[in-house]
């Protein structure tokens, strides 16, 4: 799978967002230090840091933070998904926990955020949106993966199998893209949009 060209710059460091968050800040140094190359752009500091990672990395920068006894992500808390219709782009977004970090007090100085968790970002191609699983690494990913194929149509690959979660498996297309229309009936029964008619 071809990894697609990162369109959005790096932001430049806001005056507002203060020192980097110390978990986020760990994070990249192992991976830079373990993994280099994996992080293609990064968010350190603010309310809601990040580091974003090819999809074609994701599952060694994963399996890092994961082991790593300095940090010890135990737990995939989340996993969501953002349509970018306007780069051709899908985003998955993993919020990693610590619960064996959690009571350290370097997790907790920080008032803008407080849990011990690292957000790794993946964008891949919305023709093609396709990232492995990491539900064997993380096993609660199982249904955070099943929402986010059944809601956005991303393809979590490596899976036995993938199959929607709220949605019925015939359901047309997927709801939480931007380009989704209601369709006007499924089997026969009318759907009336949240807007009405």
């Amino acid at each position: 799978m071809s990894e697609p060209k990162d369109k959005t710059p790096p932001a430049p460091p806001r005056p507002d967002v203060g020192e980097p968050d110390p978990v986020t800040a760990r994070a990249l140094a192992l991976l830079e230090r373990r993994a280099p190359g994996a992080v293609l752009a990064h968010e350190p500091g603010g309310r809601h840091p990040w580091l974003r990672v090819g999809a074609d990395r994701l599952r060694e920068a994963a399996r890092l933070l994961r082991d790593d006894p300095d940090l010890a992500l135990d737990c995939c808390h989340l996993i969501s998904g953002v349509d970018w219709p306007e780069t051709g782009e899908m985003e998955v977004l993993y919020h990693l926990v610590s619960y064996a970090r959690r009571p350290d007090a370097a997790y907790r100085r920080r008032p803008l955020k407080n849990d011990p968790f690292v957000c790794l970002r993946v964008r891949v191609p919305r023709d093609a949106p396709e990232v492995p699983t990491v539900m064997d690494l993380w096993t609660g990913a199982d249904w955070h993966e099943r929402e986010t194929y059944d809601l956005l149509g991303i393809r979590f690959t490596g899976r036995k199998e993938l199959h929607r979660i709220l949605l019925p498996e015939d359901w047309p297309g997927h709801p939480l893209r931007k380009d989704w229309e209601y369709p006007a009936d499924y089997h026969g029964v009318p759907i009336i949009p949240p807007e009405g008619l």
